[in-house]
């Protein structure tokens, strides 16, 4: 895969090209966006092109043993951190100093990619602070965020930013037809509650968006009925990791978004499938559209207290039995 490839990132693609082909590359790089929209790819071509037995004016030519081996991440001088639990930790951080002690392995550079910047914990960041003030050569460093005031200022003013914008819907949707296999409904309909995050739509087809859209729906017709024991099962039901529950969570807010739309009479602005929506619209109208509106804050609050890390199965029986105190 070479820059080429990397879809509606033309700006941010243009901008490290021509970084390359002038030999005026930064030390480092904080790539800006949402998840899913190509910043880790982009990062991968990156260290491809500086790497590259044959590099062509867009990038690296994916055949050499250079590019292979980043492309598999078995490069020696890729050298790749992630999130050890929560955070990237103090640990991993003089692990990597220990590591940038020496040049380059096999290739002309080294490129350190630190995925989920954000996660670095306090004392992790003033550390790699002091490891960005001072360089080693040879090496470039890609931070990858969502945004960058997750990070601390002093860590933003070392790096050039460059900002990767959510794609469109029409290429996510068309993308989740070829690459996929959906109908063109469910692509459409999925496209809508990406975000603008290829990634993420791909992640919901995996993880079967529609049936736990379905769950959502039954539940929340029920909830109003429902006893102390049937509402405990359900929150039972939706335990997983932080991140499955963040999903599950997102697609609970989507769903109760959807229903606040088709209320409205936007039914072309939902991700219901068809089946669903005459359901929904009898759900919506049995209650105050206040009601609605309360259960969806109460699901919003729950996935801000997820990414907090409070106790996961404490955290959805108590978004089950509030919402269900809501009339």
């Amino acid at each position: 895969m070479s820059f080429s490839l990397i879809q509606g990132q033309k700006r941010a693609i243009e901008n490290l090209k021509q970084s390359l082909q002038r030999d005026k590359l930064h030390h480092a790089y904080l790539f800006c966006g949402p998840e899913g929209i190509g910043k880790k790819k982009s990062a991968l071509e990156l260290a491809k092109a500086l790497n590259c037995d044959k590099p062509g004016p867009e990038g690296g030519c994916d055949q050499c043993p250079a590019c292979r081996k980043i492309e598999n991440r078995i490069h020696p001088d890729l050298i790749h951190l992630e999130p050890e639990g929560v955070h990237i930790r103090i640990e991993q951080i003089r692990n990597l100093g220990q590591q940038l002690a020496y040049g380059p392995a096999l290739g002309r550079s080294r490129l350190c990619l630190l995925d989920m910047a954000s996660d670095l914990n306090e004392p992790a960041a003033n550390a790699f602070l002091k490891t960005l003030e001072e360089p080693p050569p040879g090496t470039i460093f890609v931070l990858l965020v969502r945004d960058p005031g997750e990070l601390l200022p002093t860590l933003v003013s070392r790096c050039v930013s460059i900002a990767f914008n959510p794609l469109s819907l029409s290429l996510i949707a068309d993308k989740l037809v070829e690459e996929k296999g959906v109908s063109r409904e469910e692509a459409r309909a999925l496209s809508l509650v990406s975000g603008g995050s290829l990634g993420k739509a791909f992640q919901y087809v995996k993880t079967n968006f529609w049936k736990k859209q379905e769950t959502w729906i039954t539940q929340l017709e029920g909830l109003s009925q429902a006893g102390m024991a049937q509402l405990l099962g359900w929150a039972k039901g939706w335990l997983g990791s932080r991140e499955e529950t963040q999903e599950n969570l997102e697609i609970g807010q989507w769903c109760l978004r959807d229903l606040i739309w088709v209320r409205a009479g936007l039914k072309d602005k939902v991700s219901l499938r068809p089946h669903l929506i005459e359901r929904v619209r009898a759900l919506a109208s049995s209650l105050p559209h206040a009601v609605w509106l309360k259960r969806l804050t109460l699901v919003q609050q729950a996935a801000v207290y997820n990414s907090q890390n409070v106790n996961a199965q404490l955290n959805w029986e108590v978004l089950f039995l509030k919402m269900a105190r809501v009339y």
